[in-house]
C-alpha cells in the first residue's frame, strides 16, 4: 500500500466522521459550536464569539491534523496485520484497514473536539 493509499484511506474516514457530527456543516462549523458552547455556558462575553470561534478553528485544525497522522499509522498496521494473516489478500487488507479507521476517526475525532474546547478554554482565558 503506497503513502497516498494510506492518507486517502485515512482522510476519507476522518471527513465522513466530521460529517456525521457536523451534519451538514463542516470542522468548522464544529470550531464555532465549541466556541458557542464557551459563550452559552457563561464562560466568555458574547460579544468575543469571533474571536473565540478563530481560536477554536485554529486549534480544531491541528488537533485533526494530529488525528490524521494517528489515523493513517492504524490503517498501516491494520493492512500489514491483515496481509500477516492473509498473504496477498490485498483487497481484504484495504478493507480491514478501511473498516479500522472508520471506527478509530470517531474517538479520534471527539478527543480532539475535547483538545480544542480546552485549548479555547486557555487561550480565551488569557485574552480575557
Amino acid at each position: 500500500m503506497t503513502a497516498a493509499v494510506c492518507e486517502q484511506i485515512a482522510a476519507d474516514a476522518l471527513r465522513r466522521t466530521i460529517v456525521e457530527l457536523s451534519s451538514p456543516g463542516s470542522w468548522q462549523g464544529i470550531a464555532r459550536g465549541l466556541a458557542w458552547r464557551l459563550v452559552s455556558a457563561g464562560e466568555r462575553d458574547p460579544r468575543s464569539i469571533e474571536l473565540v470561534a478563530e481560536n477554536a478553528e485554529k486549534a480544531l485544525g491541528s488537533f485533526i491534523e494530529d488525528a490524521l497522522w494517528t489515523l493513517e499509522q492504524t490503517v498501516i498496521h491494520s493492512y500489514h496485520g491483515f496481509l500477516e494473516l492473509r498473504p496477498g489478500d490485498r483487497a481484504g487488507a484495504l478493507a480491514a484497514a478501511r473498516l479500522e479507521a472508520e471506527e478509530e476517526s470517531v474517538p479520534l475525532v471527539a478527543s480532539a473536539c475535547e483538545r480544542a474546547l480546552q485549548a479555547i478554554r486557555g487561550t480565551s482565558d488569557r485574552a480575557a
